[in-house]
């Protein structure tokens, strides 16, 4: 079911930003290791993003934007949509 708050359309599902990162590290062919030999992240940290555990944070976002050449924003704002659809996905 479909939630609304006023004009603005929430679906009541929300996509991790770990999920997709995920699915682009298998799209990409690398590994979580990889990414965090890149990005100087802990491979334990991208462990955690990937499985939801942990949030990207600015800084994690400017580093995935240099490794993988997507958006820092378009990360934040994956994190800032999946954060403002939580507390939706439990009513």
């Amino acid at each position: 079911m479909v939630k609304t708050h006023g004009n603005e359309f929430r679906p009541d599902y929300a996509v991790a930003p770990g999920e997709v990162l995920g699915e682009e590290l298998e799209v990409r062919g690398m590994t979580q290791q990889e990414l965090a030999k890149r990005t100087g992240l802990s491979p334990n940290y991208i462990v955690s993003v990937v499985q939801a555990k942990s949030s990207i944070t600015p800084e994690t976002a400017l580093k995935f934007e240099r490794t993988l050449g997507m958006p820092a924003d378009y990360w934040l704002n994956l994190e800032s949509e999946y954060q403002q659809a939580l507390p939706w996905d439990y009513e």
